[in-house]
């Protein structure tokens, strides 16, 4: 076991340098100049002399291969280096949105587990009743739903019927927890929704291939109570794929909700993405890039090791 997390531990440095890698080259054929649309846009105009000087500040005009091996070094020391469009170090730029995406997509799973589970089982267990077609109705529903439409619908319901809105102003959870979480629950509750339907059709179909097993049969046929055979017999070994979609949109939700942070006023990272690829911010860019990437190599080798407590026939050697 511990030589299998020592392999997988070391697999992650070739990973994570071959998206460095793939960044930091692709990054820069991306069309226009960073300087020149930085000041450009401060003045109108500029001179060649100050677009060199900047350069220079940047390190831009060293060689391509020379800038990578300054900034590889920089991240090998966790020091991402400052924004080429606000001049603020990076890590004050991120640290916050972080914080924020990170409360949405843990939120967000909770929701989602809490529904997926409980509902796939059943659906599974009531296999072409009325029961299992309310629950196939629900999950398609949050498959063909938009996350930030629903989030529009629940403003909206909220402002008609309630004549209230929830905060619009990001407020840290250390600062003032009621506020937090009446602000982040409604894209939470949104995104989560949709997250669940993913998750119920998987756990469905993996319960339903599972209980057609031959140990089920052989379980029940010993006269064991039917909660003890779904829960300790089947439940587990259907987790397995469950797991999987639940780690891999976890995932996704750290950067890839842009549309759902516009709609309920969040300057998470999804927006900071956006902002970095039309400023041309190429060290901004390549630092998220790889915080989402660390993130879900990490995510990832949680999931494979979870799998082993999930299911005792795995074995890693």
């Amino acid at each position: 076991m511990w030589k299998y997390l020592l392999k997988r531990s070391l697999l992650m440095i070739p990973t994570l340098l071959g998206v460095a890698v793939v960044i930091f080259f692709l990054i820069r054929i991306i069309p226009g100049d960073v300087v020149e649309l930085r000041m450009s846009g401060d003045t109108g105009s500029v001179s060649e002399e100050i677009l060199k000087s900047e350069r220079a500040r940047f390190g831009l005009d060293k060689p391509v291969w020379q800038q990578f091996v300054t900034w590889i070094a920089g991240v090998a020391r966790l020091d991402f280096g400052t924004s080429m469009w606000t001049g603020a170090p990076i890590w004050d730029e991120i640290k916050l949105r972080f914080a924020l995406s990170m409360q949405v997509a843990v939120m967000a799973t909770l929701i989602a587990v809490s529904l997926a589970i409980p509902l796939g089982v059943i659906a599974a267990l009531k296999q072409d009743s009325w029961i299992d077609y309310a629950v196939r109705i629900f999950s398609i529903a949050g498959l063909a739903t938009p996350s930030f439409w629903l989030g529009i619908v629940f403003i909206l319901s909220l402002l008609i019927i309630f004549k209230w809105l929830p905060p619009m102003v990001y407020t840290p959870f250390w600062v003032d927890p009621w506020q937090n979480i009446q602000q982040l629950i409604w894209p939470a509750l949104a995104v989560g929704y949709r997250y669940s339907a993913v998750a119920t059709r998987m756990t469905r179909s993996a319960m339903l291939e599972v209980l057609r097993e031959d140990y089920i049969r052989t379980a029940r046929a010993k006269g064991l109570w039917q909660k003890l055979v779904l829960w300790r017999h089947a439940l587990k070994n259907a987790m397995l794929p469950v797991m999987t979609v639940v780690g891999i949109e976890f995932a996704f939700l750290l950067g890839g909700l842009v549309v759902t942070e516009q709609v309920f006023n969040l300057n998470g990272l999804g927006l900071l993405f956006v902002q970095a690829v039309a400023h041309r911010d190429y060290t901004l860019i390549q630092a998220l890039v790889m915080l989402v990437a660390g993130f879900t190599i990490l995510v990832n080798f949680a999931m494979d090791v979870m799998y082993g407590w999930l299911d005792p026939r795995i074995r890693y050697r």
